[in-house]
This record gives C-alpha cells, structure tokens and sequence, in this order.
C-alpha cells in the first residue's frame, strides 16, 4: 500500500483487514475495487420488486470487450444480478479462513450513517427515488412520516443511530458539504492512540493523484474547514458517546459518478494494522447547477426548475406549418435513471478520471445513447416493421427505456428516432445535474459531404433521383429533426461560447447507410467516435465560426446549408443543370418548450429560440405575426447570460491553421453574385443569415461553388399554395399558381406530385402526379391542381403521416426554370384524458382514455400506453379492435405515490393507425 496511507515515518508496508457492514472480516482483493456501488439499486427496494416481477429481466449478461475498463463495466452489470449477495458470502467464507487471527487494537465500527434523506434536502436532491426508498412503498403514510420527522444535521441536538437502518443511497452535488457520522463498538476515539481516515474510491483504479482516491484523516480539534475550496476537507461536527459526526465539503470539480466509502482505522504505532471499514452503500456526486463554482451552473432559478428539476416537458414534432409538441415523461428521479447514466458511461470508455469535466461527459454520453452493433443505449430505425421492438411513437417516457436496457444487462433497447433519443439525453443530463433541453429543427438539413449544400437530383421526367446520379449521395432534408442543448461554460473555447451547447445523440446518417451488418467487434469505446455530435456552442454556430470543437460544422449544416435542385439536361457538360429553389429554406424554426409554462391543450408552452442559432435580426414568421400559437415575447423575462451576450459583436478567433476572416456588411455588398432577393424575408433566409453562411462557406472549400448563384431572367411568377389543416381520412388539394408577368406569350411545362414520406424525408410510395404542358398569354394566370383521396392515400401513407410536394416548372422561350418543395401532416385527433374525484396518495383512483375512430376502418391490434411520474409507472394495455367511426373509452385504475402536480401522459396505437396521444395534468393530494 502506498505511502500515503501509512503514519509518517512508519517501516515497511501494512497488514490490512476489511470490515464489512455487519463487522465481518473480508479480504481486499483488486479484482473488488471496480465494484463502486454495486449495492445500491439491489437495496432498492421498489427496484427490486419490479425485478423480480418478470422472469428472466434480471439476468447477468455480460458486456462485450471494448477496452481497458472492461472489467469494471463488467462488473457494473452483475451490479444487477439476483446472485449478488451469494457471491458476497461466499468471499467473507473463504477470506474468514485465511485470516490470521492476530488480535487488533484498532478501533472498531460499527455502523456509518450516510444520511440519505437530510443531506438530500440540503443538496435539492430529495425526489431522487434512491434517497427515498426505505424498504417500504414510497409514497406510503409511514414513510411520509418518517420523512418529515428527520431533523436538520446542522441544528441536531443529539444523534442516536440504532434505529437509524434505512438502505437510502445518499445522492449529493458537488460544491457542497454533507454530514455522515461513524459509531464505534467497543470504545470511544481517542486521539492519542488511534487513527480515523475517511478514504472515497472512484473508478476501478482509483488513485490519489488522478483524483479518484480521496483520503481524510480525521482530527478531533478540526472544527472549521481549513483546505482550499477545490479540495476535498473535513471537519468535526459533533461528539457524543461512541458516535462521531463529521461534514465533508466536496469541491466542486469532483468526478461525478459512484464513489465508494470506506473508513480506515489503525493506531498511532509505526507500522501498525489498518482495519477497513466499507460502508454498504456507496454515494452518487453529481453536477451542481446551483454552485456557482460548478461549471454548469445556471444563475436563473427559473430556469434551473424548468432545466433540471422538471420530469415533464414536451419534445416538439410535425412540420414547419404545424409543429406539435409532444409531451414526454423524463423520469430524472426515478429509480433506474441514475444506475442507467452509471452504465453508459461505463461502456462509453469514458476515462473515469475525466468524469468531472462535463464537456466529455456529455460527449460520451452523446455517442452511447444511440447503438447498432450490440453497444448502447438505443437502437435507432426509421422506416421498415418494428415488430420485434417498440414502435419509437409509443413510448411515453425514458423511465421504461433505461428499465428494458437494466433489465436486459445493457443490451439496446429497440426502438428510438431522433426526438426520442433527445428526450432520453435530456432526461439523463438531467439526472446527472446538468441543466439541458430538447430542441427541435425543422426543415433540417442532413450534409453528408460537408459541402453546406443539401443536393436533390431529378430526372427529365421530374421525379427525384434517389442517390443522385452516381447513387451515393445521401443528403436529405428531414422535415423535423431533434437534439439537446446542455447548459456550461466553455473555457476550452474564445469568450462568448459558454451557454447552450448543442448535442446531437442521433446516429450521423452515413453511419446508418454503410455500417449496417458490419461485425460487432467494431463497435466499443475505440469506434464511438464517429457516433460523437457536440457539444457545439450555440453561439458559434450562430456568428457562423465553424472552426471551435466540438462538430460544429455538422450543427452549423443542420440549420443552415443551401436546398439544391439539379435536373437532367442533355445541353449540360455534366448532364445536370441547376434550378432555382422558391422558398424552401433550410432552419425555418428552431423550438423548444418555454420555462414555466405549461400546455396540455395545445402549444401556447412553445418557445422560438431561431434567434440563437440564426443571426438575431432573422424572426420567424410566427413571432411577427403573433398569432396566438406561439409566444411573442418568448425572450421576456429572462436574466440568464445568453440573452445579453447574443446582442454583443465580436471578431473571430481563427482556428488554429487557418486564415478565415469574417465577412462583413460591405463584404456581402460588394460581391456581385449576391443578390438579395433571391432570399426573401420569409424564406427565413435574410441577408444577416447569408452573411453567417459565407463565413462558414469560406471555412469549406467545396461549399464555395453552391453559394455562387447568378439572378435570372425571371418572367413568369410560380407559387405553390400552403395547405391547410388536413385531418386523417380527408381528401386533400394541392394547387401551383401561375401568372405571366412578360408582354409575350410563355410555354411553360409543368409537374406536380405527392409522396408520403417518412419523416427523416424518405419516400415511401407515390400518392399522385399531374404533368402539363400549355401556353400561357401575357399577363394571364393559370392553376395546376392535383386531388388525392382517402382511398387514394389510406394504404400508402406511414408511420407519421407526413406528405411531401414536389413541383417544377421550366418555360420554354427564356430557359426559366424553377422548383419547390412543401411538406405537410396528416392531422389525427387527440386522445382525450379524463380523471375522476380527488386524487390521494395510496388511494385508487381512475382515469378514463378516450376518442372516436376517424376513418372508415376497423382499427385492429389496439393497445394504450400510459405513464405518469409519482402516479403509476409506464404500462401496456391491449385493446379490443374499434370500429369505423366509433367513440371508445378505456378505463384504467392507478394508485399515486406522490402528492404535488403530477403529469399523466398516454398513447393509443393500432396497425392502422397510430401515434394518438394526450396527456392530462393532476394534482395529487397528501
């Protein structure tokens, strides 16, 4: 053992002996030290009687190979074995028998008390279900009551810890202190013969100078903490009889994980016996938003309710026209949300060491959430049958996801898309105490060959070319696409970049297209990179500086990079020629929930925050017009740091090896192939955005070439008519106007079709098509118009009911080409929820799911999914088969655990049609 352990100036190495927490002696073997916290969910009580609800969930499965931290991974998983105790008592057997024998006058423990709950309180982290399960039901009177009758540790008058024998598991934020005390068996300390240290262990090589060991001698007259505050300190706290209490300040740059507590006890003779002690539980440290020197921290109260306390909020989906919000359950607090970060983490290859640095703890967590080869968290899909997993629309929370991948031993769940996977990293940041939120893009760009450009190809005919010409371009535009946003500061870049970060958990496109089948060996901690998407700062991404870690390129392409239509042209020398794109712009809105409002009826809780990741004179349509679905003043009232920032100008740091200036003002001026209105206000692309575009473009010299675009000779005015709302079952009507504003007749060609797609912009099958060629007199107007009906569309249309238009048009006298695009959702109706009499805690109550079938066919394999936070966990009903037309009700019994406002959510799925959702606010009484 090394020095640092021993007395000063004591010979030799030292004999030691371990206690356990029932006093018996074990034997230290290294093979144990990686086992940090394997106590604690098998003490969790409520855990475990879910556990042992399902035969075969609680398996010991092994995690395959993929780094120098294998065994502790491993070893993470048997965490949740049902043999875990056996194993314990077959090693104190064995160790029993090698024991010398020797006698000891070492001071002897005999129970350390962590103080789950107080500390808790002290460290906001008292609605973690580990700090509240007691063995008994949570939510229970007796436990309520045993809860509220716990007194403070700083004003405790005296301290008796014989009754004290709750398995709580203390879960702490670093930058701040929390009480633990330590009984002795036979004897008092006395300071003249003995020797008291409080020794933590991090990771399975903990070591002092890597910071994952942590070693404090206890001094009886050491009142006061007397270290540095980026130390780790102790101080006496009080004395009485055989029980010692003590408070340790823990800094605020600890790693953040598991830590093992074990209390070392030896005498003041050179060279004596170290007797340990290991406590039976192990503590969580976590980030602290609350700690000022905590480099997450968020100076808004408001916001850190909204962005780490709050288990609910919505993810928002649809289209640009109409975006819907989607609630979600983030479950921060439950029971197998910290157990599942632990894991992750752990199979991530994440050093242990860089734990306490959120910016690669959010990175790891980014590149394990989404998995393909046997590693992670969430097998993504986008299109095909989800029969052998869950469809991603029926989950209503992360709770039963990180349930599936304990359960399963850290095998990937099936299935997550892009917003489920942002909602389960936010859920986890969450639980790790870093503030984050889910945002949504819509009309999002999909760059695979970082040219900034989105590239669609079409042949003479006018249909999309899939692949491009060549077959291998997989740029896409995705309709909506979602990540999250973490809340740091970012020394690693200039001033200015601190704030939101943008991180991407979603599989980068190209991986999904060429990795499919490849061998599983290939996927562990060494091949995560590719899967690694932020955190980019926000603030980068805005002023168009591409050159800061972390993928800032990728994000900056998401919602900014050029829509670029090419069609067949036999003149061409390369066969192609390009057309001009009307009004489709990429980044058209940018959203995400508003702190401190909630809507469970429509949408009025949505907050536009465009203006972070685009220039800030770029307001989207919906903030001028103030028409009521969104909120005008979405900036209001907000104090935290970014809103002041985003009005300050500053010049760009280059990138290390590179010479890019930005562009200004007079830059964009004086180039000639800069045209204003080409981009109209309300493409959302304003001469600000294309400024942030071109710094970027000159970063990228393959993107130079799409920014060079000549205005033509442009006589004939083509509009594409915005469509309505449209409800599942109903016909629709898309229509082109089209006027000739030349003093000469116009033959003009035209094409018109529709696709349902699935979000991510993938065809799925034609839905109809209309071709016209006709000569258009000066200053006339004419309508091409295509009708689809429900039977035309009721078998074609998938999964979200999202249509895309195509439509194109050239005239023949003046080459003038042109081309759109438009995206549209089928509207289904909500599910509507309704609870009856006054909810109490331990008391039945009921809720009643309800809504009327809106098509003309039976709806058959129904099953409703319901879940809420405090009031029943997520479950899965099956359903008799619905009639056309029919109003069903379906009544479920469910007995709350926890008083407050509490949110149900729910969804109703069925083969033919899916995706029904609501949720319903309610307040539970004590």
């Amino acid at each position: 053992m090394s020095s640092p352990m021993n007395q000063s100036g004591s010979p030799g190495m030292m004999r030691r002996s371990t206690m356990n927490q029932q006093g018996s002696p074990i034997m230290l073997r290294h093979s144990m030290s990686g086992n940090s916290g394997l106590n604690n969910l098998a003490h969790s009580s409520s855990f475990s009687r879910r556990m042992n609800d399902q035969d075969g969930m609680g398996n010991n499965a092994g995690v395959s190979p993929g780094g120098s931290n294998a065994a502790y991974r491993a070893s993470l998983v048997s965490h949740y074995a049902e043999d875990l105790d056996r194993r314990r008592r077959a090693e104190r057997a064995v160790e029993e028998c090698l024991t010398d024998g020797m006698p000891s006058d070492n001071l002897k423990i005999d129970s350390v008390e962590l103080f789950a709950r107080d500390n808790a309180r002290e460290h906001r982290t008292d609605r973690y279900e580990a700090v509240l399960d007691s063995g008994r039901e949570i939510g229970s009177p007796s436990t309520m009551a045993m809860s509220r009758s716990m007194t403070n540790m700083a004003s405790m008058p005296s301290m008796d810890y014989r009754s004290s024998s709750s398995p709580s598991t203390a879960v702490l934020r670093r930058g701040q202190p929390f009480f633990m005390a330590v009984r002795m068996k036979d004897r008092n300390f006395d300071p003249r013969r003995d020797v008291l240290r409080a020794v933590f262990t991090f990771g399975p090589n903990p070591q002092v100078t890597k910071g994952s060991k942590v070693v404090l001698p206890f001094r009886m007259n050491q009142r006061e903490f007397t270290r540095a505050p980026q130390k780790w300190d102790m101080r006496v706290h009080q004395q009485e009889g055989f029980n010692i209490a003590f408070q340790i300040h823990i800094p605020a740059n600890a790693l953040v994980g598991l830590w093992r507590v074990n209390i070392e006890t030896t005498t003041t003779t050179p060279g004596a016996r170290v007797d340990e002690f290991r406590c039976k539980d192990d503590i969580y440290i976590l980030f602290n938003p609350f700690c000022r020197e905590d480099s997450v921290y968020l100076d808004d109260e408001e916001l850190r309710r909204e962005y780490v306390m709050n288990d609910t909020g919505k993810v928002f989906v649809g289209t640009h026209h109409r975006p819907k919000g989607r609630r979600w359950i983030y479950g921060q607090f439950s029971d197998v949300a910290l157990p599942a970060a632990q894991l992750l983490l752990g199979q991530s290859g994440l050093n242990p060491t860089e734990r306490g640095n959120p910016i690669q703890v959010v990175r790891a967590i980014a590149s394990i959430i989404n998995a393909n080869e046997g590693f992670g968290l969430l097998e993504g899909k986008w299109e095909g049958s989800f029969e052998d997993g869950v469809c991603p629309w029926v989950w209503t929370g992360s709770s039963k996801i990180f349930e599936h991948y304990l359960r399963n031993g850290s095998k990937p769940v099936k299935y997550g898309q892009c917003w489920v996977f942002a909602a389960v990293a936010t859920s986890i940041f969450r639980a790790l105490g870093i503030p984050s939120r889910p945002v949504t893009n819509f009309v999002s760009a999909r760059d695979t060959n970082h040219t900034l450009s989105v590239d669609k190809y079409f042949d003479v005919f006018g249909d999309e070319m899939k692949g491009g010409p060549d077959g291998d371009n997989q740029d896409a535009i995705w309709n909506f696409h979602a990540w999250t946003e973490v809340w740091m500061s970012r020394p690693d870049l200039q001033t200015g970049c601190n704030g939101w970060q943008a991180v991407d958990p979603t599989p980068p496109p190209q991986y999904r297209q060429n990795n499919t089948g490849a061998d599983p060996k290939s996927r562990g901690p060494l091949a995560v990179e590719a899967f690694r998407r932020g955190p980019s700062s926000v603030e980068s991404v805005r002023r168009g500086e591409i050159g800061f870690a972390f993928d800032t390129p990728y994000l900056f392409a998401e919602v900014n990079a050029e829509v670029t239509h090419f069609q067949e042209d036999e003149t061409s020398h390369w066969g192609f020629r390009k057309i001009p794109v009307n009004n489709y712009q990429v980044g058209r809105m940018i959203l995400t929930k508003r702190p401190g409002a909630d809507d469970d009826v429509s949408d009025a809780d949505v907050e536009d925050i465009t203006c972070l990741y685009k220039t800030f004179d770029h307001v989207s349509r919906y903030q001028r017009q103030s028409d009521g679905c969104f909120s005008a003043h979405f900036n209001q009232g907000l104090s935290s740091p970014y809103l002041e920032r985003r009005d300050r100008d500053r010049d760009m740091i280059p990138y290390p090896g590179t010479s890019v200036r930005r562009l200004s003002a007079v830059d964009i001026a004086r180039k000639p192939w800069y045209d204003e209105s080409r981009h109209p206000a309300d493409s959302g692309n304003t001469a600000a955005d294309r400024m942030s575009a071109m710094n970027a473009a000159r970063s990228v010299e393959r993107a130079q070439p799409m920014f060079d675009s000549r205005t033509p000779n442009d006589d004939v005015h083509f509009d594409l008519v915005e469509q309505e709302k449209i409800s599942w079952g109903q016909p629709f009507n898309l229509q082109v106007l089209i006027q000739n504003r030349s003093q000469e007749m116009r033959t003009i060609t035209t094409y018109l079709c529709a696709n349902s797609v699935y979000y991510t912009g993938v065809t799925a099958r034609r839905l109809g098509r209309v071709d016209r060629q006709f000569v258009l007199q000066p200053g006339n107007r004419e309508t091409i118009q295509l009708r689809v009906s429900w039977d035309e569309y009721r078998d074609r249309v998938v999964d979200y009911g999202h249509i895309k238009i195509y439509a194109m048009a050239s005239v023949q006298e003046t080459k003038q080409s042109w081309s759109t695009e438009d995206d549209f959702q089928l509207e289904k109706p909500k599910l509507d929820i309704q609870v009856r009499g006054n909810p109490q805690i331990g008391q039945d109550c009921f809720a009643t799911f309800s809504f009327m079938n809106p098509v003309s066919v039976t709806l058959t394999e129904c099953e409703f999914t319901f879940e809420g936070t405090g009031l029943v966990r997520a479950q899965t009903v099956k359903y008799r088969d619905v009639k056309p037309g029919e109003m069903i009700s379906y009544v479920q019994k469910f007995i709350p655990r926890f008083s407050g406002e509490r949110k149900l959510v729910a969804t109703f799925n069925s083969r033919e049609l899916g995706d029904i959702v609501g949720s319903r606010p309610i307040h539970v009484r004590d």
